[in-house]
């Protein structure tokens, strides 16, 4: 319990700064999307195993979420509209990694979680496969 003086507090990793803001453009994939789905945000943690997603309250009170890794970061408001829209910064545009899962997910008739496999290795490696056509995503960094 975090109230009492003998209370130890876990270690809180510390996050590099956000890189500076490179570009908004239009997306057929909104926050909202991925709120709503939950298999494919596990689809989504195949593709960026050390990225998290956060729902974030902007300063205009939209609420948007983030996808972050290493300082580079994408963040679409949650509002369900048509084309959507999508503002990154750093060495890569991550949301162009959620728009090709969001393909493959729909071309894949949009599996569930149960159509998944998960394996670690002896060896400390581990992945997960699509069950019906063996694609396969590493999770060893």
């Amino acid at each position: 319990m975090a109230a009492r003086g003998d209370a130890h507090t876990y270690f809180r990793e510390r996050r590099p700064p956000y890189a500076p803001e490179a570009a908004t453009r239009p997306t057929t994939v909104t926050a909202a999307d991925l709120r709503t789905h939950y298999p494919f945000r596990l689809l989504l943690a195949f593709h960026l195993p050390y990225a998290e997603l956060v729902h974030h309250c902007s300063a205009d009170g939209a609420l948007s979420l983030q996808i972050q890794r290493d300082g580079t970061w994408a963040r679409s408001p949650i509002t369900g509209e048509r084309p959507g829209s999508v503002t990154y910064g750093g060495a890569r545009d991550l949301w162009a990694t959620v728009e090709a899962a969001w393909r493959w997910w729909n071309e894949h008739g949009r599996p569930a979680q149960d159509r998944f496999g998960y394996a670690r290795e002896p060896d400390g490696c581990h992945y997960v496969w699509h069950i019906p056509d063996g694609r396969r995503w590493d999770l060893t960094p």
